[in-house]
C-alpha cells in the first residue's frame, strides 16, 4: 500500500489545514453541523476557543482565508458563517477518520490539556 505514491500535494494541503488549533475547530465544528443533518454552514463567533481578540485577529488573516483558499470552506465574513466549500469532499475522508477514532487517540491528539503533577 506504501508502494504507491499518494497525491502527496493534496495531502500535505489536508495536513496543513489541520496543523492549526483554530482550523482544526473550524473544521470540525463544520464536519459535525453536516454530519448531524442539522445544517450546512456554521456561525464561527460562537466557538469558545476562536473568542479571544488575537485568535479573533488570526481568524479573519489567516485561518478562515486559508481554508477557503484551500477550497475545504465557502466564508461568509458578513454574516460571520463557514460552509462547504468546493474541494469538501478532499478533506472529509480525514476528518471522518479522525473524528471516528478520536478516543483511541493519545489525550494530546484529543486536545485534552496535560496532567500537572
Amino acid at each position: 500500500m506504501l508502494a504507491q505514491r499518494p497525491n502527496t500535494e493534496k495531502t500535505d494541503y489536508a495536513l496543513d489545514a489541520l496543523s492549526h488549533i483554530c482550523r482544526r475547530r473550524l473544521l470540525f465544528e463544520l464536519y459535525e453541523e453536516v454530519n448531524s443533518g442539522e445544517g450546512e454552514s456554521i456561525n464561527y463567533t460562537g466557538i469558545p476557543l476562536l473568542r479571544t481578540e488575537r485568535r479573533r485577529i488570526l481568524l479573519h488573516h489567516a485561518h478562515l482565508p486559508k481554508l477557503e483558499e484551500l477550497g475545504y470552506i465557502n466564508w461568509k465574513e458578513g454574516e460571520q458563517t463557514i460552509q462547504k466549500g468546493p474541494r469538501w469532499d478532499e478533506i472529509e475522508p480525514l476528518l471522518e477518520l479522525i473524528y471516528s477514532h478520536l478516543d483511541e487517540l493519545p489525550p494530546f491528539l484529543r486536545g485534552i490539556p496535560p496532567k500537572r503533577n
